[in-house]
């Protein structure tokens, strides 16, 4: 294990103190800023790329919803091709979705569900909170209606050559993973924690254009917006921001060309409804997952994620769960499940009101920090780890 190098270099009396590379873990941790960031050479930054896994394929449930007589021809054949179940949904609610799926999901066969459509090609359920309306596919997947989700899948949508990649997209082993954060100095547990799954971690306090070939063959991308409210990343349907600049923009994110279809997850607010920035991440060959809704983080510490059904809780048990389950829908599945189980009965019954039809709002943070998070992309993507992954969660901290 490498020992922490400190290296000083002095302009004008101005003396500029850095750290070059701290190992943590089994993987390493870049934390050089701006000029003085050592750049990874072409040869370093090429990889080999695969497929996904035939057999496996095999056994995705492909739902396509109102999206053309074209279109679903196009993904009817690719599903053919991967000798996927194929079935087409043209109902105009969530309810009758659920119940297409029910009917054709076999639990001792399929490995996941891949929904194509947006929410009014193939509606999901509406809800809202504090006055902000959005959707969510968290209700379809309790199959049984005993308020806990069931089974791993994903969404797609836009043009034909997005939906025909996603549903066999090619997939990069660089185990290499960045983490966005507009207060590098402030913590590094995201960056520890992704370094001890293996990963090859850099941080990049926001995008510039010499970063799009490090994140076109990335594996995980990771926004975290812990620390102080004006500092901190805050998200939109557009963009990843804090109060004074962009870290990252739709325009910005349509312009990389990611090679090995990357799990990017957002903490940030409203970032997974329908708009620019998770149209410009899928139409560039990326999976995401992220928020319909605000996103709130804990006031109070947690011995326990499992308990925490706040932001910091989903995005723990996220990390936790990778080195845990095969295929990224499972690991989303599994937290779902563990922090729906370990709801408040208040919350349970909120949301259960949802599932009957009674209201679409939301009251309760919990409810709300539970049912908002979203898939889109391939669930039966093999889960993005390096070697030796092995992570878990301790005490989770104030952080705000």
């Amino acid at each position: 294990m490498a020992t922490p190098v400190t290296v000083i270099i002095t302009f004008d009396e101005v003396s500029v103190v850095m750290n070059i590379i701290r190992k943590s873990g089994y993987g390493t941790i870049n934390e050089i800023r701006k000029i003085f960031r050592k750049k990874r050479t072409k040869e370093e930054l090429s990889f080999d790329i695969g497929y996904m896994d035939r057999d496996l394929l095999k056994r995705m449930l492909v739902v396509c919803g109102r999206v053309g007589s074209k279109n679903e021809e196009l993904y009817h054949e690719k599903a053919g091709a991967l000798e996927s179940d194929f079935i087409v949904e043209k109902g105009r609610s969530w309810v009758l979705t659920q119940k297409t799926i029910k009917e054709n999901y076999d639990p001792s066969f399929h490995r996941g569900v891949l929904l194509i459509g947006n929410n009014k090609e193939l509606p999901a359920t509406q809800i809202s909170y504090d006055g902000v309306y959005s959707f969510t596919d968290w209700f379809i997947q309790d199959l049984d209606g005993d308020g806990i989700p069931d089974f791993p899948f994903g969404r797609i949508f836009g043009p034909s050559e997005t939906v025909l990649y996603h549903m066999d997209p090619s997939i990069v082993d660089s185990n290499i993973a960045v983490v966005f954060d507009s207060q590098p100095k402030r913590s590094d547990r995201h960056a520890i924690a992704l370094a001890e799954l293996g990963f090859d971690v850099e941080v990049l306090h926001q995008f510039s254009d010499d970063d799009s070939k490090l994140l076109s063959v990335s594996e995980f991308i990771l926004q975290f917006s812990d620390g102080v409210f004006t500092t901190r990343i805050h998200g939109t349907p557009d963009k990843w921001a804090t109060h004074n600049s962009i870290i990252l923009s739709s325009e910005q994110a349509s312009a990389i060309k990611f090679e090995g279809y990357p799990v990017v997850y957002s903490e940030a607010c409203c970032t997974a409804q329908e708009g620019p920035l998770l149209k410009a991440f899928l139409n560039s060959g990326a999976s995401y997952i992220g928020a319909t809704l605000d996103t709130m983080n804990n006031l109070t510490p947690f011995d326990d994620w499992r308990t925490c059904a706040y932001c910091d809780g989903w995005k723990f048990g996220f990390l936790d769960f990778l080195d845990s389950h095969e295929l990224i829908g499972e690991v989303k599945l599994a937290v779902d499940k563990t922090l729906t189980e370990n709801l408040e009965r208040k919350a349970r019954i909120e949301l259960e009101n949802v599932r009957n039809g009674e209201t679409t709002t939301l009251t309760i943070d919990n409810a709300v920090s539970v049912a908002e998070w979203m898939l889109f992309g391939n669930p039966l993507r093999r889960t993005t780890v390096g070697p030796n992954a092995n992570f878990t969660p301790g005490r989770l901290i104030v952080d705000t």
